[in-house]
């Protein structure tokens, strides 16, 4: 099942073995659920409005939603602001039990399309350069380290998978191999650290995609000034990416690259990807050089 990199693959490589494999994909399935419930009361999360503490995305209570359901994941999903009743996972990256509370600033679930798959392949104890993949993150939230979903993400592309469509995790003490860099891009390298953020198992998927080099927006590259500013009301790349995919009618994003430099540029105004989209210019702000978008 495993495959070991034999070097260091750049994003662009991966992207190259990613078009590569597009022709395999196969049709997926999709179910909609309108108002979500888990023990009689609708999902939801205290994330973005609490950044910090025990609890999971808004994409990852989607997903974990859709998986309960038995399906492979979820393929898009909309949310509400309000003060509820709600019913929302005790952990971060979806991985907990539900438990139901209420607070006002909720990012409640209002609906989610669930989609089944049979192109998915899963990694148990998934390896790089003969060391499981990890990361520091979320136990040292600054630095040049990446997530586990980007770390997820950069371990299917170099096996020339579309994308990660889930995975688990463990906290412990281990040597590992970790990517060097932020939103999955950069070398390999291994260390050993307490409390890493093993990555147990990883489920690539297989769909068609398509790429497009310097992405424009009202004719401008896009691009976010996250996260050098990580305050305020800014899209992260990962959901600037995501949304500009959305706006030219394909599914979801795949991956994408990234430039710091100075320059104008479409950003959006808001988070999570939702906002009308607007131009400026900065010093330090995070270009999206190039996306790849799920077209089906």
């Amino acid at each position: 099942m495993f495959r070991r990199s034999s070097g260091l693959p750049t994003l662009f490589v991966s992207l190259l073995l990613v078009v590569g494999f597009a022709s395999s994909a196969n049709a997926d399935t999709y179910q909609t659920y309108v108002t979500p419930t888990v023990n009689g009361y609708q999902i939801g999360t205290y994330l973005p409005n609490q950044p910090t503490g025990n609890f999971s995305s808004a994409a990852d209570t989607a997903r974990r939603f859709c998986q309960d359901q038995g399906h492979s994941g979820a393929q898009s999903f909309t949310t509400a602001i309000r003060g509820s009743a709600y019913t929302y996972i005790v952990g971060t990256n979806g991985v907990g039990p539900w438990n139901t509370t209420g607070n006002s600033n909720v990012t409640m679930i209002e609906s989610i399309i669930c989609f089944n798959s049979s192109s998915d392949v899963t990694y148990t104890t998934p390896t790089v350069n003969g060391y499981q993949v990890g990361t520091i993150q979320p136990n040292y939230p600054t630095g040049n380290y990446s997530t586990p979903a980007d770390t997820a993400r950069r371990f299917c592309l170099d096996q020339g998978h579309t994308g990660a469509r889930t995975f688990t995790t463990a906290i412990r003490g281990s040597a590992y191999t970790y990517i060097v860099g932020t939103n999955g891009v950069g070398a390999w390298n291994t260390t050993g650290n307490s409390n890493v953020t093993m990555l147990e198992t990883i489920t690539c998927f297989n769909a068609p995609v398509l790429t497009y080099a310097t992405p424009k927006v009202n004719g401008y590259q896009i691009g976010t000034i996250q996260p050098n500013y990580p305050t305020g009301n800014f899209s992260t790349p990962a959901a600037t990416a995501r949304r500009f995919c959305l706006d030219q009618g394909h599914v979801d994003v795949s991956s994408f690259t990234t430039a710091i430099r100075g320059t104008a540029y479409t950003y959006i105004v808001g988070t999570n990807g939702v906002g009308s989209w607007n131009t400026t210019g900065n010093s330090n702000v995070t270009m999206i050089e190039t996306v790849t978008c799920i077209t089906q």
